[in-house]
């Protein structure tokens, strides 16, 4: 039989969270994979923290989360629809 599989890895932005004067942007990893043979099948899905986006007096940074080490000018490229969101901060 054949055997069928898919996996996805995505990144998207969160909800912004506002605490007075500062405003955050958490950035999320998705990853879907899934695998279907004859008769078994299995779906895992993953959902951890990417990096977050940060404006305050400063103005507007991007804090790596993880061993990756990012940009925003990378996040702007990766994440659909980032660029309002910006302008929304």
């Amino acid at each position: 039989m054949l055997e069928c599989s898919t996996h996805a890895d995505t990144l998207r932005a969160g909800p912004l969270l506002r605490f007075g004067n500062l405003v955050m942007l958490p950035i999320e990893r998705v990853v879907l994979n899934s695998y279907r043979d004859s008769t078994p099948a299995w779906i895992s899905a993953a959902l951890e923290p990417y990096a977050m986006i940060v404006r305050d007096a400063g103005g507007i940074r991007d804090i790596g989360t993880g061993a990756v080490a990012t940009s925003l000018e990378d996040l702007q490229e990766r994440v659909h629809g980032l660029d309002s969101l910006l302008a929304a901060m």
